[in-house]
C-alpha cells in the first residue's frame, strides 16, 4: 500500500513518463522506473498491534544509532536518550511510540544557538509517564506532524511523514529500560525499545 503522501511525486512521475512514452517510447522506461522506485520508498507499512501496554514502540524504521543518559531539554529533567537514523530507502512513516496525551509541542529546540527547524513532541501516558519525540527536518527539508497539543495518539498509531528520511531522538525516564542496542535495525510501530521502569 502507498502512503497518500506520495500521491503528488507519483502524480507528477506518471504524467511525465505518459508524455514521453507517447512522444519518445522507450525513453520513458527510465521515468517508469522512477515511478516505481517512488512507490516503493513511499509504501505505507502497517503496523503489528503490540499487547504490552509498558513497552514503548520504535516511532520510525530505522537503524539505532546511539543509546545514552542524558538531559532532557524540553521536560527539564535527566533522561535515557535512543536516537534513530532513517535511510533514504527505509520507509517514511513516524509513529506514537506510545499512547497518550500530547502536553506540549515545540516548533523549535529550547537551545536558541540551534538553528535546525526540529520539532518536538511531549507525549503523557495516562499513569504519569513522559516521553519526549523529538524530530529532525528530513532530508527533504520536510516534517509532516499530525497531531497537536491536547490531542491524544494511540500506541504504534501513524502521527507524521518524513520524506526521504530523517533523525528522531526519544527521551526517556531515567529509569527506562531500554531494549535495543546501538546497530539494531527497527520497524515503526512493530519493535519494542524500551519498557517503563515501572514494569
Amino acid at each position: 500500500m502507498i502512503a497518500r503522501e506520495a500521491y503528488r511525486y507519483l502524480v507528477i512521475s506518471v504524467f511525465i513518463a505518459v508524455f514521453l512514452q507517447y512522444q519518445f517510447s522507450w525513453y520513458a522506461i527510465p521515468a517508469w522506473l522512477l515511478v516505481l522506485l517512488l512507490a516503493y520508498l513511499f509504501r505505507n507499512e502497517k503496523p503489528i498491534l503490540n499487547s504490552d501496554p509498558l513497552a514503548l514502540l520504535s516511532p520510525v524504521s530505522s537503524v539505532v544509532k546511539s543509546i545514552s543518559t542524558t538531559h532532557d531539554p524540553y521536560t527539564k529533567r535527566n533522561a535515557r536518550s535512543i536516537e534513530f537514523d532513517m535511510g533514504v530507502f527505509d520507509p517514511y512513516l513516524l509513529r506514537s511510540v506510545t499512547e497518550g496525551k500530547i502536553m506540549n509541542f515545540w516548533m523549535r529546540h529550547p537551545d536558541a544557538a540551534c538553528q535546525e527547524q526540529i520539532r518536538a513532541a511531549w507525549i503523557q501516558t495516562d499513569e504519569g509517564d513522559d516521553v519526549v519525540m523529538e524530530i529532525h527536518p528530513s532530508r527533504s527539508q520536510q516534517i509532516m506532524c499530525y497531531y497537536a497539543t491536547g490531542e491524544r495518539v494511540g500506541q504504534g498509531k501513524k502521527c507524521g511523514f518524513l520524506p526521504f528520511g530523517s533523525k528522531i531522538v526519544i527521551y526517556l525516564p531515567e529509569d527506562s529500560s531500554i531494549d535495543v542496542k546501538v546497530g539494531d535495525r527497527v520497524s515503526a510501530g512493530k519493535d519494542i525499545i524500551a519498557h517503563w521502569g515501572r514494569s
